[in-house]
């Protein structure tokens, strides 16, 4: 994988979302293994402790983007990030042909 592939469009959003569920995932198991109610968790610790989760799985996806040889941001190489498809674009004599003509108002 190339460096101006590594930061394409598709490649950092699949790095940001792995680093979201990441820091979402390990606050959830930080807030459940605690025990304690909601206004006694430690939450500068709890939110640190994701944030560093979140920053350990982009330096990974980085890791694994140059290392790897698919699209994305894997070890294996398996990943194809494909481009969104385009919009669809209709013919103006198909809409003509499907519209339908208005009753006169009298």
């Amino acid at each position: 994988m190339s460096v101006q592939s590594m930061f394409s469009r598709a490649f950092l959003i699949a790095t940001a979302e792995r680093a979201v569920r990441t820091f979402a995932a390990t606050l959830a198991s930080l807030l459940t293994a605690s025990g304690t109610g909601i206004f006694d968790v430690g939450w500068a610790q709890n939110l640190s402790v994701a944030a560093m989760s979140a920053f350990i799985t982009v330096l990974l996806a980085i890791g694994g983007g140059t290392l790897g040889k698919g699209d994305g941001p894997s070890f294996v190489g398996t990943e194809q990030l494909a481009p969104r498809p385009a919009a669809a674009v209709v013919p103006a004599a198909v809409v003509q042909a499907t519209e339908q003509p208005s009753a006169a108002v009298a």
